[in-house]
């Protein structure tokens, strides 16, 4: 009954808390692309004339890889957890389950363009500032496989039991530039512009979690005479007020004291190439650098192994040592600083562009078709292994109204679909999109869904 209460708990957490990872409307949207410069560096300077303003342009998603709101669903139909119920989750559960959850608040922004005599753009830059907070909790298959059917199952083989969890909040700071360059004269394809570009970002950490190793394995002897557990344990929490302890809790928090635990820098590098005037190409790689978190910082460790090899009940002196079991639990403390890596991604891509046009002196074009490739390096914040590629349509009417849809691949949702739509007014900018509309259509398709909303002005 215990078992089945904690899977069923941990099935609804899951659905609860767990996203595109990856805004690719507002890459695909034009109306945007100033935005999208903190995701593609090279996108800094598009759909722009001399300048543009933006204020508070909120991003907040969620997804993981294992359940869905169908499988929650047919959980509170049924009313029981069954061992059919079970068995189907235990079925679609990955080696590695994960679940992600984030924001991401651009605060105020600026963007302008260094234009030449012929109001071509030559220079483009970009200041200001944004709230970013990123958690990822992962869990192991094995650990709910014990849970419901017990050790037998990895008799002879070692196994990971224990689950993983970072989580980074951190306010920025950022200066980007990019410069546009011609190659002339080049036969069939007359002129290449390329068009470098970066970001340089400080960093302010205002709290974190770390667990940079995370290991309990256990052993499971081929008859089952003994079972051995070794402990790996590495986690550095910090924040921005007196950081709860695991033994004291939260305790009294002075505001007056509100200030980074911990300092940084970041860099966002790429390069835009574009071909035949409509066809264009991004490479980047982004969230590269760290977080040294030295205020209000807690270390907690352990390196230990148990072994447990049964009780002779007939001999009252033979009884389990409950002291080396606290060896393997109870974690050693300290103070220490320590770094926390930001996650980086490499990002490819490529746009293709029909019917060219021109609205007070901005061009634009009526058709944009786009197909973008993104790749983490590991399952760790905002990252993931599993790589995610995008397509994506825009249909832009007149420059005023934008609006597509775009279609996900890969990631943590496996298959997202979603769309945007933005209205440039006058001198206003606005508009809202989301990258995973499916769970309105299909519960099955709810493993996760994201929204943003931008509001600017440009000149």
């Amino acid at each position: 009954m215990f078992t089945k209460k904690l899977l069923s708990i941990v099935a609804v957490l899951a659905a609860l808390n767990s996203t595109a990872q990856y805004n690719f409307s507002q890459i695909n949207n034009p109306h945007t692309h100033n935005l999208a410069a903190s995701q593609l560096p090279s996108l800094l300077g598009d759909d722009m004339r001399t300048g543009e303003i933006h204020f508070l342009n909120p991003y907040v998603g969620f997804g993981n890889n294992f359940i869905s709101a169908y499988d929650i669903q047919q959980l509170s139909q049924s009313g029981k957890l069954s061992n059919e119920y079970i068995d189907g989750i235990l079925n679609k559960i990955p080696k590695e389950a994960n679940l992600w959850a984030g924001l991401d608040m651009p605060i105020f922004n600026i963007f302008f363009n260094v234009n030449k005599k012929a109001r071509e753009p030559f220079l483009s830059f970009g200041l200001g500032m944004r709230a970013k907070v990123d958690v990822n909790f992962t869990m192991n298959k094995d650990l709910f496989s014990l849970a419901y059917q017990g050790n037998k199952q990895f008799a002879g083989e070692t196994v990971n039991l224990s689950p993983s969890m970072n989580f980074l909040f951190y306010n920025e700071y950022f200066l980007a530039a990019a410069g546009q360059f011609k190659i002339l004269n080049l036969g069939k394809l007359k002129t290449i512009t390329v068009k470098p570009a970066m970001r340089l970002r400080m960093l302010n950490g205002m709290a974190s979690l770390s667990m940079p190793d995370s290991r309990i394995d256990m052993y499971t002897e081929p008859d089952g005479r003994y079972i051995e557990f070794n402990t790996q344990l590495e986690a550095n929490m910090s924040s921005s007020v007196d950081t709860p302890d695991v033994e004291s809790g939260l305790g009294d928090i002075d505001l007056k004291s509100l200030k980074a635990s911990g300092k940084g820098l970041g860099l966002d590098l790429g390069v835009g190439v574009t071909l035949f005037e409509n066809i264009k190409v991004h490479v980047g790689i982004t969230d590269m650098g760290s977080i040294n978190f030295n205020r209000n910082a807690i270390n907690y460790t352990k390196n230990a192994s148990y072994t447990y090899d049964g009780v002779d009940l007939n001999d009252p002196e033979n009884t389990i040592n409950a002291g080396s079991l606290d060896e393997i639990i109870q974690p050693d403390k300290s103070y220490n600083s320590y770094r926390m890596p930001l996650p980086t991604r490499f990002i490819l891509s490529g746009s293709y562009q029909l019917k060219l046009k021109q609205k007070r002196k901005v061009p634009y074009y009526v058709h944009n078709m786009s197909l973008t490739y993104v790749q983490g390096f590991s399952n760790y914040l905002s990252s993931s292994r599993s790589p995610a590629l995008n397509m994506g349509y825009a249909y832009n009417f007149k420059n005023i109204i934008n609006t597509g849809a775009n279609f996900t691949l890969g990631g943590l949702n496996k298959f997202m679909g979603g769309g945007h739509l933005g209205l440039r007014l006058g001198v206003i900018k606005l508009g809202f999109a989301s990258n995973n509309l499916l769970p309105i259509v299909s519960a099955k398709a709810g493993r996760g869904t994201d929204a943003s909303f931008y509001f600017g002005i440009y000149f």
